[in-house]
């Protein structure tokens, strides 16, 4: 007991530590200075540092127990669809062995409004002037499921809803989102984030490998209340920034996903990730044909001295004793963090979870 006592004093430490040269860094708000995407001039980045409400270690069961069905069935569309109504939000499939995913309808982060007529069923998203229209066998079937509708809908009633900007509706609607609060209530460190990217570049690399995202980073959420994004970029190489600056800085990202672990030891991870980001930070960008086509990880008596994203995520990872895969890093691309990861044992990672960034918000 004294041993745990004596190590979780020593990863505060660390912790405070971390913090303590960040705040005093030329990293800091007041002093940090680098070209932004906005102008490519150097920008004074006036953002202080937000302090997140402490992590409730239920929010995020909150979140996995909204899964759980209420009510599921055939209804029709065009064509006949399996519907799975859950405790957040629905979802529809081909077939009735739900595998194959057609799109899910947050019932929980957009204002909506359920009505019946006869066998139709009508579900109009306010704010994002959506329309969804499902028909039952018959009357009584259809009431039912509007029964059930509205016992979900009851329950998020007073839930803050996400008005979207009407150009940002097709990128939030039909898939499973979480608002941006919620996101920084529930990420933890370790967790991986996927970026979507607005560039030329980066639309071509997602073509390419057949992908949604192009960028990929890992949380680290100091004392349970400052998130840091840890990532390598073209811009700046290996940093870290506080997230209120990393979202500032980085407006080209466009669009935000988390992946959470699972089954893990958070403090562990937290240290080793820190102790990683130390010998790393500051390291150069670089990324090379021969480096994503090498097959084996280098000898731990070669360093690695420049680092692109995915590589640097696949190291930490292999640091934490989180990935097993004896893959060079280097060959690790962006879409391989959007697939099922081989993972140590009992450790579970999450299907991507698209967050609704502030920027896209309606100005009320």
């Amino acid at each position: 007991m004294l041993e745990i006592r004596k190590r979780s004093i020593s990863i505060q430490n660390n912790q405070n530590l971390m913090l303590d040269c960040y705040l005093t860094s030329e990293c800091s708000p007041k002093r940090l200075k680098r070209d932004s995407q906005k102008s490519q001039q150097a920008t004074l980045l006036t953002s202080p540092i937000r302090c997140i409400q402490k992590n409730n270690v239920n929010d995020f069961d909150i979140y996995l127990d909204g899964n759980q069905t209420v009510k599921e069935g055939w209804l029709y569309q065009n064509k006949r669809v399996y519907v799975q109504l859950t405790r957040q939000s629905i979802k529809e499939y081909n077939d009735e062995q739900k595998q194959q995913l057609l799109r899910i309808l947050s019932l929980k982060e957009f204002e909506l409004t359920i009505t019946q007529e006869k066998q139709l069923i009508k579900i109009k998203f306010t704010h994002l002037q959506q329309t969804v229209l499902y028909q039952a066998k018959d009357i009584i079937e259809a009431k039912m499921w509007v029964n059930s509708l509205n016992i979900v809908f009851d329950k998020y009633r007073n839930y803050p809803k996400n008005r979207l900007q009407i150009q940002e509706v097709p990128r939030y609607f039909g898939i499973d989102v979480i608002s941006e609060d919620y996101f920084l209530k529930i990420v933890e460190s370790g967790d991986l984030l996927l970026f979507e990217t607005n560039n030329t570049g980066a639309k071509l690399q997602r073509i390419f490998t057949n992908t949604k995202y192009d960028h990929v980073a890992i949380a680290i959420k100091m004392a349970n209340k400052y998130l840091f994004i840890f990532d390598a970029n073209a811009d700046t190489g290996v940093t870290f920034l506080e997230w209120s600056q990393f979202i500032e800085v980085n407006d080209l990202y466009e669009k935000l996903a988390i992946r959470k672990l699972m089954n893990v030891n958070r403090i562990e991870i937290e240290k080793k990730i820190i102790e990683f980001l130390q010998q790393v930070h500051g390291k150069k960008y670089e990324v090379t044909i021969s480096k994503l086509f090498r097959q084996k990880s280098l000898s731990p008596s070669k360093k690695n001295d420049t680092y692109f994203c995915s590589e640097l995520v696949a190291k930490a990872y292999k640091n934490c004793g989180l990935l097993e895969s004896e893959k060079a890093c280097s060959s690790f691309w962006p879409v391989e963090f959007t697939k099922p990861l081989k993972l140590s044992k009992d450790v579970l990672i999450t299907d991507d979870i698209v967050v609704i960034l502030k920027k896209h918000l309606a100005v009320k």
